[in-house]
C-alpha cells in the first residue's frame, strides 16, 4: 500500500514532469507551422519550377516561376523568424535569447542568399548552371538550419528532416533539370508537409 505521503510525492513529480513539458513545448518553435510553411513553399514552389520548365521546353522554368518560388521563400522564412520570436516572447534568460538567436538566423541567412545570387547573376553563367546553384545553396541552409534548431531544442526528429533535406538536395542536383525542381518539390515538399501531418496528429491524441 502506498501511504499518504508517498502519494503526495508521486504527484508531485507527476506535475512536475508535466510542467517540464508543457514549458518546453511553449519554448520549441511548433513543428506544424515550420515544416507545415516550409513544405508547402517547396511543394508550390518547386512544383511552379518544374511545370514552367516542362511549358517551356527548356531545362529551366520562366523567371516569373522564379519569382514565386523565391516569395514563398521569403514567407516561410518571415514566417519562421516571427513564429519563433513569439514563442520566446515573455521570456528572459537563456531561453528568450536562444529563441530570438535562432528564428533571426533565418532571415539573416536567407538575406545573405537573396545576395548572393543576386551577384551571381550578374557574371556570364549558363543559365541551366546558375538555375543548380540557386537552388542548392539554399536548399542546403535549410537542412543545416533544422539540424542546428534540432542541436539547440534537443529535437532529433527536426536533424533526421534537416540531414535528409541535404541528402535530397545533394541527390536532386545530379538530376538532369528541370527533374531536379520535381525530385525537391517531392522528396523535400511531400516530405515536410507530412511531418507536420504526423506532428498534428500526435498533437491529437495528447488532447
Amino acid at each position: 500500500m502506498v501511504d499518504e505521503e508517498s502519494e503526495m510525492d508521486l504527484r508531485h513529480a507527476s506535475a512536475l514532469l508535466e510542467g517540464g513539458e508543457t514549458l518546453r513545448e511553449r519554448l520549441e518553435p511548433d513543428p506544424r507551422i515550420l515544416f507545415g510553411s516550409w513544405g508547402l513553399a517547396w511543394l508550390v514552389g518547386y512544383g511552379a519550377l518544374w511545370i514552367s520548365a516542362r511549358a517551356e521546353g527548356d531545362a529551366t522554368p520562366s523567371n516569373g516561376a522564379f519569382v514565386v518560388f523565391v516569395a514563398l521563400l521569403i514567407a516561410a522564412t518571415v514566417m519562421t523568424a516571427v513564429h519563433t520570436a513569439r514563442r520566446a516572447s515573455g521570456l528572459r534568460g537563456a531561453s528568450a535569447t536562444t529563441g530570438a538567436m535562432y528564428g533571426w538566423s533565418w532571415v539573416v541567412t536567407f538575406s545573405a542568399v537573396g545576395l548572393v545570387l543576386g551577384s551571381l547573376s550578374r557574371f556570364d553563367l549558363p543559365r541551366e548552371v546558375y538555375a543548380a546553384i540557386a537552388n542548392v545553396i539554399p536548399t542546403l541552409l535549410v537542412g543545416a538550419l533544422y539540424m542546428a534548431g534540432a542541436a539547440t531544442y534537443r529535437n532529433w526528429s527536426w536533424f533526421f528532416l534537416g540531414a535528409w533535406i541535404v541528402v535530397v538536395a545533394a541527390f536532386a542536383t545530379m538530376l538532369a533539370m528541370p527533374i531536379t525542381y520535381l525530385a525537391m518539390a517531392v522528396a523535400g515538399g511531400l516530405v515536410m508537409l507530412a511531418v507536420a501531418g504526423f506532428a498534428q496528429l500526435k498533437r491529437s491524441q495528447s488532447w
